[in-house]
């Protein structure tokens, strides 16, 4: 791989690694360097990926990053307001012609923040695969091929991990009536 296809690589799949690193660690500081990190790994192994499998490795290898650095730190981060903002344009864009009503937005930014805790809640395996085929829109094929899972493994873990989501926001629901 030359520096001009791994600038290129960096150019193309920046973004969603981001993404993945933000949505596991919520702190963007610590995403930027997970996904620097994963870079710098990128390039170290140049040699030995494949053009076909690369982004797939770089997804995995963010993962278990952030895996790791989770395991340093022991204890859940929440997100400050400048942060909250940045998952919201990250995760979540807005149709609106026209500004909508403050009603809506409160109504809106509450279910975001439901969803978002009933991801967090989730264990790691499930909510690994919910992010994936969610947010980085990933198809179960490129999902079992980067778990190193059967597919219908994959499939059966997002349905429970689904199910799961609708009793977590069932219950957080409730609490907030």
């Amino acid at each position: 791989m030359t520096e001009d296809e791994f600038l290129e690589l960096v150019r193309k799949h920046q973004d969603q690694i981001f993404r993945r690193a933000f949505y596991l660690l919520k702190n963007s500081e610590d995403a930027k360097d997970m996904v620097q990190e994963t870079f710098i790994k990128t390039w170290q192994h140049r040699a030995n990926l494949r053009e076909d499998t690369v982004h797939s490795w770089m997804l995995k290898c963010v993962q278990n990053l952030c895996f790791n650095q989770l395991k340093r730190r022991k204890f859940q981060v929440y997100l400050d307001e400048e942060e909250n903002n940045t998952l919201e344009t990250l995760l979540y864009t807005h149709s609106y012609k026209s500004n909508p009503p403050p009603d809506e937005i409160a109504i809106k930014q509450e279910l975001k923040q439901l969803v978002r805790q009933a991801i967090e809640e989730l264990p790691s395996d499930m909510r690994s695969i919910v992010i994936m085929r969610e947010f980085d829109e990933m198809s179960y094929k490129q999902i079992a091929e980067e778990l190193k899972q059967p597919e219908n493994s994959v499939k059966s873990t997002l349905f429970r991990a689904r199910k799961k989501l609708r009793e977590i926001l069932d219950r957080l629901m409730e609490t907030e009536l």
